[in-house]
């Protein structure tokens, strides 16, 4: 691998100061898409410009939807999903991005004059896709995927409305079946039996799409007229944040101050298990909106070890290989388990974060769905391998502020997925 594809993080002393967080992913990827199904122009604020939004820009803008991108703003002009073309060569690149590909699968699915071909880089090729071919298959949809991988062929008719009990706790699957269910006829119905993140069932309250709740049980009608377009601002990434949480908790004499993360429930359980581990980690609420945002001030703390199982694993699934790392530094071992679904990540993110945390001196044991890492440890420094993970390579810059020499990663341009900027921020805070 070339030099230039190495990025050398070292200690630092303390990290200060204040940062604006990106827009947050996975409402980056919702807000694109309802913008797709309203009719006229939308404009969305503070949009995630990762390399996996603009994943899901692209396959839109193949169908007949139009992008302005704009300094702060994204204008989308869109036909409405009615109103949506078939693509000259019917395919559809998802990048890297496993949130586009199965939020897309079902909003195709029911489209009658649409028949495409999705596609992915070599990572999200690997990932199975078998959890929305099942229940769209259910719907009555015509997919066909070898082995359940990409490329899967769509040829959108129409669906029925089908009663489904989620078998993993997944927000990309439950989103695809209630998307699907907008093109279906009669009701769709999702059981989960452990809450995930519910930003797609937000957003349809927000822009008056026909939506339900009782108790764990969500459901749609179709959608029998156009939404309008509409103006939204993407609040702050809580699974970017908790990079910046981690060094201003695990850094001496450290206080950050992150500006408008999101407050959503089922993306904020990252902050209470640290602060049930003893974090002096404070939230501001300043946005109390179907969507709540504010301010985190973070500072210094002495951690604890903690107990992670399969029932809190849904809401804290992109932080597991951070946490992993922070608990190195915690007093005592912790546990994380139940979290088989990491293996089907960017990366097998057990065996990278394993991996990682040796390669710098941690003691860590691996299970086949979690691990145990020994706490109160001091991390040596060494060379890692993102594994094509932007989360891998992320938490490894972490790791090089902490550690006693620098950590050298390779791969680190991955970031790019989905915060090119956090690079930026890291120097301008290891300047302080």
């Amino acid at each position: 691998m070339p030099e230039h594809n190495i990025k050398i993080v070292k200690p630092v002393d303390s990290v200060r100061g204040q940062i604006t967080l990106p827009g947050d992913k996975s409402m980056s990827h919702r807000a694109l898409m309802f913008a797709a199904i309203a009719k006229g122009i939308s404009k969305i604020k503070h949009l995630n410009i990762g390399a996996d939004a603009l994943s899901t820009i692209a396959c839109l803008q193949k169908l007949g939807v139009n992008f302005q991108l704009g300094k702060f703003t994204v204008d989308v002009e869109s036909p409405g999903i009615n109103g949506w073309i078939q693509p000259q060569d019917g395919i559809l690149n998802c990048g890297n991005s496993g949130t586009t590909v199965r939020l897309m699968s079902g909003l195709i699915a029911g489209r009658e004059n649409l028949d495409i071909t999705l596609i992915g880089d070599k990572s999200l090729s690997s990932r199975p896709m078998n959890r929305v071919i099942e229940p769209l298959r259910k719907m009555g949809a015509t997919i066909s995927a070898e082995n359940d991988r990409l490329p899967m062929q769509i040829t959108g008719k129409l669906l029925d409305g089908i009663q489904y009990v989620l078998p993993v706790a997944s927000a990309q699957v439950k989103s695809c079946v209630l998307f699907a269910g907008l093109s279906a006829q009669g009701k769709t119905f999702v059981e989960e039996k452990i809450k995930s993140r519910d930003h797609t069932e937000k957003m349809m309250k927000m822009f008056r799409i026909p939506v339900f709740h009782n108790k764990n049980i969500i459901s749609v009608h179709t959608l029998r007229r156009s939404i309008p377009g509409f103006n939204y601002s993407v609040p702050g990434d809580p699974s970017s944040a908790a990079y910046w949480v981690a060094a201003g908790l695990l850094l001496p004499k450290s206080r950050l101050l992150l500006r408008k993360m999101s407050m959503n429930p089922t993306r904020t359980a990252f902050i209470t298990l640290l602060q049930a581990s003893g974090a002096d980690i404070e939230l501001i609420a300043k946005d109390k909106n179907l969507e709540p945002a504010g301010d985190v001030v973070i500072r210094s703390s002495a951690l604890r070890q903690f107990d992670i199982r399969s029932k809190h694993v849904p809401g804290l699934i992109d932080e597991l290989p951070l946490l992993a790392l922070i608990a190195t530094q915690a007093k005592g071992i912790s546990t994380i388990r139940g979290a088989k679904e990491l293996r089907y990540k960017e990366s097998d993110r057990i065996s990278s974060t394993v991996a990682m945390l040796r390669s710098i001196g941690a003691e860590v044991e691996e299970f086949d769905d979690g691990m145990n890492i020994h706490g109160g440890m001091k991390l040596q420094g060494g060379e890692v391998d993102a594994q094509g993970d932007h989360r891998i390579a992320m938490t490894a810059s972490i790791a090089g502020l902490i550690s006693e020499e620098p950590v050298y990663i390779r791969g680190w341009s991955t970031v790019d997925i989905s915060y090119p900027n956090f690079y930026n921020i890291l120097d301008r805070l290891s300047k302080k």
